[in-house]
């Protein structure tokens, strides 16, 4: 079972046991299964360029091959900033106190949300639970497991329960009526197509 989700406000801790929200356990699932000329389930695999190699589903989850076709276990890469510089790994969040900032709804809008968490309250600060209750929505750091990259998750509660969502900052482009688009001269000229030619 994952650790809980600690969170601090002015202070005070709070803690809540979380559990996926999946999509197929709220609309249900169908798969599509291919079946062999004896009706056994087929396999997916995939052949190497060079033909050399058979790669069945999951082999690709432990490692890469690289350029020059050597094999590299998983633990061996290592992320890179943009400069080719080695970037940090940021330690899982759960079971570590995060420190909540309330901030208005609307910023969760401005953000990808890739995972949705139901949340069940193991202890909870009696003025969190009320400003929750009336609303508030708070923000704090969050990552399942060790990797490069932390996202904000937002705290938030309805009548069903408390829910945490996780996501990514975006930054929308907005389209206005009557405004004209600009188009840049490099795209339209590599899409450039002689008519006559048809």
């Amino acid at each position: 079972m994952a650790k809980p989700i600690i969170v601090t406000l002015d202070g005070v801790e709070s803690s809540f046991e979380l559990s996926k929200i999946e999509r197929s356990r709220l609309y249900g699932a169908r798969r599509r299964q291919a079946l062999d000329q004896d009706g056994q389930p087929c396999i997916k695999a995939s052949l190497t360029t060079d033909g050399l190699y058979l790669l069945q589903s999951g082999m690709t989850a432990q490692g890469y091959f690289d350029e020059s076709g050597r094999w590299l276990q998983k633990s061996q890469l290592v992320g890179l900033d943009a400069d080719g510089q080695p970037l940090e790994i940021k330690p899982s969040t759960l079971g570590v106190a995060q420190t909540l900032s309330a901030v208005d709804p609307a910023e969760m809008l401005r953000h990808t949300t890739a995972a949705v968490y139901q949340l069940d309250a193991a202890t909870v600060d009696g003025t969190l639970a009320t400003r929750l209750e009336a609303g508030d929505v708070f923000k704090f750091g969050f990552n399942y497991g060790a990797d490069y990259h932390l996202e904000t998750a937002f705290l938030v509660k309805n009548a069903e329960g408390y829910f945490c969502l996780v996501g990514t900052s975006i930054t929308p482009a907005w389209c206005e009526p009557g405004k004209v688009t600009v188009i840049d001269s490099a795209e339209e000229s590599a899409d450039d197509l002689d008519f006559e030619m048809f």
